[in-house]
């Protein structure tokens, strides 16, 4: 009798155990069923980011100081040079042909000015009308490289300043199947959960990079926070979420921008030769003030879908009588 009640104690713990057991082999396979569909859904949107560079060359006056009043601004000329600045970001191909590609990107990537003055200052430190350095814009080029190696140029054909949303137009890769159009959806970033897990599409630093983070809402209305690392170079990069219906991913907005503290440094002229000519001797020449903007890491605002939604909207019909179709995406 001893032994059976043991047997009989055992028994629906050993079921239990067999059932629970299997259960958890059972979910073990769904998820890495799902694993493989969002790795195969990343890899496909891959396909559809692109790196962009812009680069804007200025023609750089210098002027001293007039001892005396109603001095010729050209006879107080004593250097000039030629500067470039570059920043870099990171596009959604949203139209391809054979011939032509539209990229939707962020705009103040290639927001330079086109004059910029500085001005010499009296010895209560207040600006003075005498002036100091002028630098006027001689030229500005965006490019676009594609997956294949190539490198073309791009021109904008829509742009809006104020929600810091462009689209580029520039020619396909020579081989037409190394990158696509994106093919999902554009979402309703309104309707994310706090918390809610997101992934991150684009080339901080000029690498390709995935990353994901959790969504918050911010105290901007046009955009929401994501807890993921943001580096030079992915402005415009994409934001999907993953959804059960196929594809299974769509398109809630475009990482724009960083929390930031700055300081102004003095730094030298940026001259490959010069930098390497004073590594071990005391630097002598000109200083120029530059803001140092040191990133707070962590903190990706995101501009959402709606916004950009509307702006395709917006640019509907010129973009269709330049020929492109991008209603596919928003309807």
């Amino acid at each position: 009798m001893k032994y059976k009640r043991i047997y009989i104690l055992i028994l629906p713990f050993l079921l239990f155990a067999f059932f629970y057991c299997s259960k958890g082999r059972k979910v073990t396979r769904a998820m890495i069923v799902t694993e493989k569909q969002r790795i195969g859904n990343l890899e496909k949107i891959e396909k559809s980011v692109l790196k962009i560079t812009c680069s804007s060359y200025y023609k750089n006056y210098f002027y001293e100081y007039p001892t005396e009043e109603n001095v010729p601004l050209e006879d107080l000329l004593y250097d000039e040079n030629i500067t470039s600045n570059s920043v870099a970001g990171t596009g959604l191909i949203i139209y391809q042909s054979s011939a032509r590609q539209l990229i939707l990107t962020c705009h103040h990537i290639f927001d330079f000015e086109d004059t910029l003055k500085t001005y010499y200052y009296d010895k209560n430190k207040r600006p003075t009308e005498h002036l100091s350095t002028l630098s006027i814009k001689s030229a500005q080029k965006i490019y676009i490289f594609h997956k294949n190696g190539s490198r073309s140029q791009g021109f904008i054909v829509a742009q809006d300043e104020g929600n810091d949303l462009s689209i580029i137009e520039t020619v396909p890769a020579s081989v037409l199947m190394t990158e696509f159009p994106f093919d999902g959806k554009f979402g309703d970033a309104g309707d994310i959960k706090l918390g809610e897990e997101v992934h991150l599409l684009g080339f901080p630093k000029g690498f390709f990079m995935v990353s994901r983070g959790l969504a918050s809402p911010s105290n901007f209305k046009n955009k929401f926070m994501v807890d993921a690392p943001f580096n030079r170079g992915f402005s415009g990069g994409i934001v999907v979420r993953f959804i059960d219906q196929k594809p299974n991913y769509e398109y809630i907005g475009m990482a724009n921008s960083i929390a930031y503290t700055s300081q102004n440094v003095l730094v030298p002229v940026d001259d490959p030769q010069l930098v390497e000519q004073y590594k071990s001797h005391p630097y002598e020449g000109l200083s120029y003030v530059k803001e140092l903007k040191l990133i707070n890491y962590g903190l990706t605002f995101v501009i959402k879908s709606e916004e950009i939604k509307e702006f395709l909207k917006a640019n509907t019909n010129e973009l269709k009588d330049l020929g492109f179709r991008v209603t596919n995406l928003i309807d």
